[in-house]
């Protein structure tokens, strides 16, 4: 059964962007319909091509409506993960039906795995929702539909559905999936011209032709529990992982079949197991890859010694991204829970910046225990790290997070949150402003903070 897999374009203002990549769900999707039988199709919305339309909405709407046309397909999939593509998904699932009022139409990621009796209830233009991951939900929803066998799907794990009688029937249980068997994402399928970039400013020590940020990635799940992260949602807490062989395997295949040199690992927790990183390293080395690589996930530091440095960088590591996210050691392990100590970071950046290498941290602002006296602490730690450059985000209390619940119970949120609409509309889709006020400081602080931290986001970018 043909079935096509749609991701929704993120409609930024900015005329030049380095965020157009090839969506790692759709690609993984493809490839168990593909080794199941059947024949996807992918419409990665967010992409050049789409951005440099004069109205991108319009542009993707018709895109839809011809893919449909032409491909015909018995399923279509629209993937989003965060709350803030919630609207234009529900336009294209609406653009689905106008075209094709039967043909079924599903979703999946945080925001539907946080609601999805909600958005079934509300949504009509969506028929299922795959929570969590949705590999085995996806295969075994199309192999229904193509076998006409729909009367009873209560037996599909994490999934939510609409039965005979229109009860909205959701199956919590969860089956995490075996991520070393899944097949090489179907990188075969993607047209990498429409994901080329002005990477001007990149960490090109190879001097490679670079125009594409390849997401590549080893691992699913994670074992931590900070306060303000929801991934687990999808990933789960058990942390699984793909062989260094494999994972390798795809890259080679990236740059011999596809001329890809410049990856970004997106790993949240590449550097928690000592094998597992430099066994990745060493494939690379022993292959001969020319390849350069930046670390978009947050290198683990507590575990990030000397010696796995040095195999990253000789494998072509020339960016890497940190994660201190706070400078007061009360906030970062007591509030947080990120159990990271300040002599840690110090060190894995001294150890760092004995490469060519550039730098990125990434810190948050905006605690409900913050105050004008733990900011503070957080940039002098930006001043004496000198990182080559500082993300400084608003904390943004996503639900399903204790920071969230935490907000909520002692009415934090600033002018109040419609707690029976977030599923429509989003907390906060975008860092502008403060969501939440602290309990001790006031919102003028909040914006001379905000402020601040824009200045010094790249006071100390070095000449590599």
């Amino acid at each position: 059964m043909k079935v096509l897999l749609i991701t929704p374009y993120l409609d930024a203002p900015q005329e030049r962007r380095t965020d157009f990549l090839p969506s790692g769900a759709l690609l993984c999707l493809a490839a168990v319909l593909r080794e199941a039988g059947h024949e996807p199709k992918l419409l990665d919305l967010n992409n050049r091509r789409v951005h440099e339309q004069e109205e991108p909405h319009q542009y993707c709407l018709d895109q839809i409506a011809s893919a449909i046309s032409q491909f015909d397909p018995g399923l279509v999939a629209i993937s989003f993960l965060f709350s803030g593509f919630m609207t234009t998904a529900w336009s294209y699932a609406a653009e689905v039906k106008k075209v094709a009022p039967h043909l079924p139409v599903v979703t999946g990621g945080i925001h539907a795995t946080t609601y999805p009796r909600e958005i079934l209830r509300n949504c009509p233009e969506f028929d299922y929702i795959a929570l969590g991951e949705g590999e085995p939900q996806m295969v075994e929803l199309a192999n229904r539909i193509a076998m006409n066998d729909l009367v009873d799907l209560s037996k599909i794990k994490s999934f939510a559905y609409r039965d005979a009688n229109g009860v909205i029937r959701v199956n919590e249980e969860r089956e995490w999936i075996d991520y070393e068997n899944l097949p090489m994402q179907a990188w075969d399928l993607v047209d990498f011209t429409d994901f080329e970039m002005d990477l001007t400013g990149y960490s090109n020590f190879k001097g490679h032709v670079l125009k594409n940020v390849v997401p590549v990635i080893s691992e699913r799940g994670c074992p931590f529990r900070c306060n303000f992260c929801d991934m687990y949602m999808v990933q789960g807490r058990k942390l699984r992982r793909r062989s260094p062989k494999r994972f390798v395997d795809e890259l080679e295949y990236l740059v011999n079949e596809k001329g890809q040199r410049f990856f970004t690992f997106m790993d949240d927790n590449l550097t928690i197991d000592n094998k597992h990183i430099l066994g990745i390293c060493q494939e690379i080395i022993r292959r001969g890859l020319d390849i350069q690589f930046t670390t978009s996930g947050g290198l683990g530091m507590n575990s990030l010694r000397g010696d796995v440095i040095d195999a990253m960088v000789e494998a072509g590591m020339t960016s890497a991204l940190l994660a201190p996210e706070h400078g007061s050691d009360y906030i970062r392990n007591d509030v947080i829970k990120k159990g990271l100590k300040r002599d840690t970071i110090y060190q894995v950046v001294s150890d760092l910046k004995k490469h060519r290498v550039s730098l990125a941290g990434n810190w948050i602002m905006g605690f409900p225990e913050d105050t004008n006296e733990t900011l503070q602490e957080t940039m002098d730690m930006i001043d004496e790290l000198q990182l080559d450059r500082n993300w400084v985000g608003t904390l943004i209390p996503f639900p399903g997070t204790p920071v969230f619940d935490q907000c909520l119970r002692d009415d934090l949120f600033i002018g109040g949150v419609d707690v029976q609409n977030l599923w429509k509309k989003p907390v906060r889709a975008h860092q502008d402003g403060s969501v939440i006020k602290p309990y001790n400081m006031s919102l003028d602080d909040l914006r001379e903070w905000r402020t601040r931290f824009i200045d010094v986001r790249f006071k100390y970018m070095r000449a590599l």
